[in-house]
């Protein structure tokens, strides 16, 4: 039942499914960016010369230098890819699930979908989901990593120029 839930009211249509899951994936984005921000500033972190102290250190320490050093706008660097990504993924992940479901089951099926082809509608609607937001991703991450020290600006028109 596409969104009709435990209620048991009418499924929604593709289109209800897709942007309400589409628009809580990126609520999500946009409120955890920031975080994800300082994870890849942690990540991409040169290990220090011996003996000198690493720029950032843990991840609300990034989020205070990467604010101070460049203004609290730079945690949401990448954005814009990244509410893309999410719409995509999170809209095709779980807005095909069920007509996926469907599909699997064929046309006469009555009663409880077996597990087996739920799990199959699940890894369908992942896979396709994934290897279309994929590269939206790859642009957030590349938008994110700008700012670490000696790296020059390099992406300076976002997310197309990326």
């Amino acid at each position: 039942m596409a969104g009709g839930g435990s209620s048991g009211g009418a499924p929604l249509p593709i289109y209800a499914t897709f942007a309400a899951s589409a628009t809580a994936a990126s609520f999500a984005e946009v409120t955890t960016l920031p975080l994800d921000t300082a994870k890849v500033r942690l990540q991409l972190q040169s290990s220090a010369a011996a003996g000198a102290k690493p720029k950032y250190s843990g991840l609300l320490g990034t989020c205070a230098t990467v604010a101070k050093e460049e203004g609290a706008g730079a945690l949401w660097k990448g954005v814009i890819p990244g509410v893309h990504r999410q719409c995509l993924f999170g809209g095709l992940r779980i807005g095909l699930y069920d007509p996926v479901k469907a599909f699997y089951c064929g046309p006469d099926h009555v009663g409880d979908v077996p597990l087996h082809l739920k799990i199959a509608a699940g890894l369908t609607t992942g896979a396709v989901g994934i290897a279309i937001a994929n590269p939206t991703d790859f642009v957030k991450v590349r938008l994110q990593s700008q700012g670490r020290p000696g790296v020059p600006i390099k992406y300076t028109q976002g997310a197309v120029a990326a």
